[in-house]
């Protein structure tokens, strides 16, 4: 079947047919412009592809969507649990990698 999809997406490369792929982000539907060799690779696995395309492991893609975008204070409350505010300036993260870079990070009570 790859074969087969190669030559299909090379055949509409050829005739000047463009390629892009859209997943969910903070402010809507985020596009992402693929060469016919990404489309073949996103077809085959997307999550693998856009974790690929931000520089972040699986995991941490799909933990980005999860956290609605936004990254939790890593404190405790003084019950022992964990604190559930935003950390400053990062309620809205628009990449995965800036997410996981800001993973950590404290709220204004535990910073």
């Amino acid at each position: 079947m790859t074969n087969h999809l190669a030559d299909v997406v090379n055949d509409l490369a050829a005739k000047q047919v463009g390629f892009y792929a859209t997943h969910d982000g903070p402010s809507g539907q985020v596009t992402v412009y693929l060469t016919p060799q990404e489309l073949i690779k996103y077809a085959a696995d997307p999550v693998g592809y856009l974790a690929g395309h931000y520089r972040v492991s699986r995991e941490d893609y799909l933990a980005w969507h999860r956290s609605g975008y936004k990254v939790i204070c890593s404190g405790f409350t003084k019950a022992g649990k964990p604190c559930k505010a935003t950390v400053p300036g990062l309620s809205l993260v628009s990449s995965p990698a800036a997410w996981v870079q800001g993973k950590g990070g404290r709220c204004t009570t535990h910073g």
